[in-house]
């Protein structure tokens, strides 16, 4: 009987410690998880940042293209009336 338990322990260190490998495993997994979530964010930030800037030139031109068409268009109606 004795026998018998001290295998039953055996079996419980032997699985407390493969747990432990699991958990360590998973912890391993979960710290590249996070920093490759920090490395996307950068990423993602970097993007928004360009394209915000892409998106302001690209309505500076468009304000610029219609002052400079009213400019003409005023001279026009100016000039065309004398």
């Amino acid at each position: 009987q004795i026998d018998d338990t001290v295998n039953v322990m055996r079996q419980n260190i032997q699985r407390t410690e493969q747990r432990q490998g699991h958990v360590d495993h998973i912890k391993d997994q979960t710290d590249e998880l996070s920093k490759s979530a920090q490395q996307f964010q950068r990423g993602t930030n970097k993007v928004r940042k360009r394209l915000w800037w892409k998106n302001a030139r690209t309505l500076g031109w468009i304000f610029l293209g219609v002052a400079i068409g009213i400019v003409i268009l005023a001279l026009a109606i100016h000039f065309g009336r004398q």
